[in-house]
């Protein structure tokens, strides 16, 4: 995995493109702001793996399955879950055009009030697809950093969207690691 991708961002340096793959522990600092909003783009499960890191990280965060534009009030980060869940967007009786609507919407005013934007794929291949894709792709694009975990960027889908909106991509081996990173992005101790 990890040589796929170094030869992806290799070729992506050579066609001109300037994503920057970094170890956890080599982030670039700025550090963000809290409190954090965190809510999935997707209604995957995987955000409340987030929110139970985030915890254990001593990030302060408040969590809202279907935050929007409205939702920003005291939020200075935004962090969004990227995946797509069939069962999950059953669950809340949303469509994934609903979903998509929400995102955009979220999306926009969070670049309008210039919050800060961090995406996490933390589902692994699992998050990956069809269904998955679109959200997947919608929250990438929008994200200064994007943390993806081992298994969840095998063809460089990620990288890529990282390489053309020139965010910094995070490789994680694991969820857990999270946890470290979080500390990073918030300047927690």
């Amino acid at each position: 995995m990890r040589v796929l991708v170094s030869i992806l961002i290799v070729l992506g340096f050579a066609a001109g493109l300037s994503a920057q793959e970094t170890e956890p522990e080599e982030m670039t600092q700025p550090t963000y702001l809290q409190p954090a909003l965190l809510t999935s783009v997707g209604q995957s499960a995987d955000v409340q793996i987030l929110k139970a890191l985030g915890m254990r990280a001593g990030v302060n965060m408040f969590y809202q399955p279907q935050a929007n534009g409205d939702s920003l009030f005291d939020c200075r980060t935004l962090l969004l879950v990227a995946g797509g869940s069939s069962k999950g967007l059953g669950a809340a009786k949303i469509d994934p055009k609903k979903e998509m609507k929400r995102v955009k919407g979220l999306i926009k005013a969070a670049k309008k009030a210039e919050i800060p934007i961090l995406v996490y794929h933390i589902g692994g291949d699992a998050r990956r697809g069809a269904l998955s894709d679109p959200f997947n792709e919608l929250a990438a694009e929008a994200g200064e950093q994007l943390i993806v975990v081992a298994g969840g960027d095998e063809d460089g889908f990620f990288i890529k969207i990282a390489e053309k909106s020139k965010a910094e991509y995070i490789s994680i081996e694991k969820q857990f690691d999270v946890i470290e990173v979080l500390k990073r992005q918030f300047g927690i101790e």
